[in-house]
């Protein structure tokens, strides 16, 4: 069976198997898609009659499923019971309210994403680039047994809303930290939760207790802290240096010490690797290596950073050239200017004593 027989064969069959179930089912149609940190492809959407939300999900994996297990009925159940419990478990809101600012300004959260990867969904989403980090806005509208119910903040929602991109940001930056709230910790403590029976052998004091751990409390999405208004500051004023970031993932980021991190060539190997071999690629933030410098309010790239600092340097010693240049070429107008002649005063004649 190729991909269109398919897709007709499915949606038919879906759609009954719903209406078994109790379900009044208004369509089901399959659209091209694209979620954020995530290549695009068909999604499968089914409506209710009288209700402006549905459950959606992914088509083109139910297809490769299919073409790999060659068993249609299962993989028609199984979309059949992923599809009942969305729609039992959907929040009540209505649709409508999705174009109310006042309803969602609550409710906003900051998510940092890769710019390269999302860049054909973020011309239609208003963002704020970090770099080739990309912060986009989500609204999240209620928990569900196998995550959120949320929606991505979209240009044509702005204009519906006539918000700015400046306003909404402002608001996030007020939302985001409230719904999710900062962690931080130190690399140490966090290997230490992750493995709470293991004996780690690591020494009190080391690199682990000094590199931390910047996320949020329900460590989904964490590294947009990063866009956290204060965040960047307060690790700094906290390590008493600045420091190197290292994205590990969508959801955290290490924080590395400047003292730490003399050789940048290995952080980015390290990144590069991790993201290669131990990272699915959605949740892949950035190759790059950052670096925060807290007196100048600079969030860049560390290789820029080694090239701004280095020109400061080039800057400087030109002056310092400069001002001996200077300083020579005074002393030489000096010993070049012609020589006044010295005449010697003469005294006053002494009165002769009678």
């Amino acid at each position: 069976m190729d991909y269109e027989k398919f897709k007709e064969k499915f949606t038919e069959d879906l759609k009954s198997n719903l209406e078994a179930r109790g379900y009044d089912i208004a369509s089901i149609e399959i659209t091209p898609s694209q979620k954020l940190n995530q290549d695009a492809y068909d999604a499968i959407s089914v409506k209710l009659e009288d209700s402006m939300m549905g459950a959606s999900g992914n088509f083109s994996n139910l297809f490769a499923a299919f073409e790999k297990a060659g068993d249609y009925d299962l993989i028609l159940d199984h979309a059949t019971q992923l599809m009942d419990e969305a729609i039992s478990h959907m929040p009540s809101y209505d649709m409508s309210q999705i174009t109310d600012y006042d309803f969602i300004k609550d409710k906003l959260v900051l998510e940092a994403v890769n710019s390269e990867k999302n860049a054909a969904l973020l011309e239609k989403v208003p963002h704020k680039d970090m770099e080739d980090i990309a912060i986009v806005y989500r609204v999240l509208l209620g928990q569900m047994d196998d995550g959120v119910a949320s929606v991505v903040v979209s240009n044509e929602m702005l204009e519906k809303m006539n918000v700015t991109k400046e306003q909404l940001h402002k608001d996030a930056l007020i939302s985001s930290p409230e719904i999710r709230p900062v962690e931080v910790n130190t690399l140490y403590g966090t290997i230490a939760e992750l493995l709470p029976d293991v004996d780690l052998g690591i020494p009190a004091g080391g690199p682990e207790d000094q590199i931390l751990v910047g996320t949020v409390t329900d460590k989904h999405h964490g590294a947009g802290v990063i866009a956290y208004e204060g965040f960047l500051d307060e690790q700094a004023r906290k390590m008493g240096e600045d420091f190197y970031i290292i994205p590990c993932s969508i959801h955290e980021v290490l924080l590395v010490p400047e003292s730490m991190g003399g050789d940048i060539e290995a952080l980015k190997e390290m990144i590069a690797s991790v993201n290669t071999c131990e990272l699915s690629p959605e949740d892949v933030l950035s190759n790059n290596l950052y670096h925060y410098d807290s007196k100048e309010k600079v969030f860049e790239i560390a290789d820029t950073f080694k090239e701004r600092i280095a020109a400061k340097e080039r800057e400087s010693d030109k002056e310092k050239e400069s001002a001996v240049g200077k300083l020579k070429k005074t002393q030489d107008k000096v010993k070049e200017a012609p020589k006044k002649e010295h005449k010697p005063k003469i005294k006053d004649k002494p009165e002769m004593a009678l």
